[in-house]
């Protein structure tokens, strides 16, 4: 049943990816919200958002965020247009500083010129913790970002801190851990070696193809399934208060990436070790699940043994 509330309008930004799509279908079935999304495709996909388009409450808008003259019809924004890719950043460094930080500073810059200043939840990445020193790892970590995607990730959320204590700023940063779920994987996408690990293995399980593990497969990692992202989303854009802050979006457990691919297939081959990655992610969840009273309910092990 949809929540009662009164009409609101809001934006989602990368709406036809991975996780904007997900977040979409979440929202239209949860609210009575106007949604606008707007997405260029350069990763997306239309087909994402198939379904969505024949919902009424829905408005698509196929062109670059760059393109937004103005926040002030929202009431709520979620950023979550990236390029969310920890090697190609190493080396098509301007696209991804373009995509990953010069569009959120367009977007806080709209809302100072009309100084509109809408819920905005901010897209994250637990990638700017590295390798850390406390696990599980809670919001107060040191970063340590290994890859100019994290740094840029970070960046944002610096530009946020910053810019609140001028402006009267209302955001939440969710900073995601390693996501997976419907759609995660686009075979369409020429950058899609770097998508969620747990879709690349499906993906080559249904292909009839050899899981590669990097490394020895030892690499720990958290992960939380889209749904559980999305949730997190409507719960930080709905609360009652003004938080400014930033929360850890993560399962709160770990499974190595050897354990996942045997849960997968029992065919697997092993490759070189990627630079830049993280040995472990594991969240620390609890402030979450205290301030937003959010609680992850979907485990890796379930999706893995209901989608195989």
């Amino acid at each position: 049943m949809p929540l009662l509330m009164n009409k609101e309008k809001v934006l989602i930004t990368g709406v036809a990816g991975f996780i904007g799509s997900n977040l979409l279908d979440y929202l239209l079935a949860q609210t009575d919200w106007e949604i606008d999304g707007v997405d260029n495709l350069a990763t997306g996909s239309i087909d994402n958002i198939q379904q969505a388009l024949k919902e009424s409450r829905f408005h698509f808008m196929e062109q670059d965020a760059f393109e937004i003259q103005s926040l002030s019809s929202y009431s709520k924004v979620f950023h979550l247009a990236a390029l969310p890719r920890i090697q190609p950043s190493f080396e098509l460094i301007n696209e991804h500083i373009k995509a990953n930080v010069l569009l959120a500073g367009h977007l806080i810059e709209l809302m100072i010129k009309d100084q509109h200043f809408p819920r905005f939840v901010y897209s994250g990445s637990s990638a700017i913790y590295g390798t850390p020193e406390i696990i599980p790892t809670p919001e107060t970590e040191k970063v340590d970002c290994l890859s100019p995607y994290a740094f840029q990730k970070y960046e944002v959320e610096r530009y946020l801190e910053l810019v609140a204590t001028r402006y009267p700023l209302d955001y939440v940063t969710l900073r995601y851990f390693n996501p997976y779920g419907p759609r995660s994987f686009n075979p369409k996408n020429s950058f899609n070696a770097y998508s969620s690990v747990v879709g690349i293995f499906l993906n080559r399980k249904k292909e009839g193809k050899a899981l590669l593990v990097t490394g020895d497969g030892s690499q720990q990692r958290d992960f939380i399934h889209v749904q559980d992202l999305a949730n997190a989303n409507y719960l930080a854009a709905v609360h009652k208060d003004k938080l400014n802050t930033s929360f850890n979006v993560g399962f709160g457990a770990t499974k190595s990436v050897l354990e996942l691919a045997q849960l997968i297939s029992s065919d697997i081959e092993f490759i070189p070790i990627r630079e830049g990655e993280a040995e472990i992610t594991f969240a620390d969840n609890s402030k979450a699940k205290t301030i937003l009273s959010w609680n992850p309910s979907i485990s890796i092990e379930d999706y893995v043994s209901e989608i195989k």
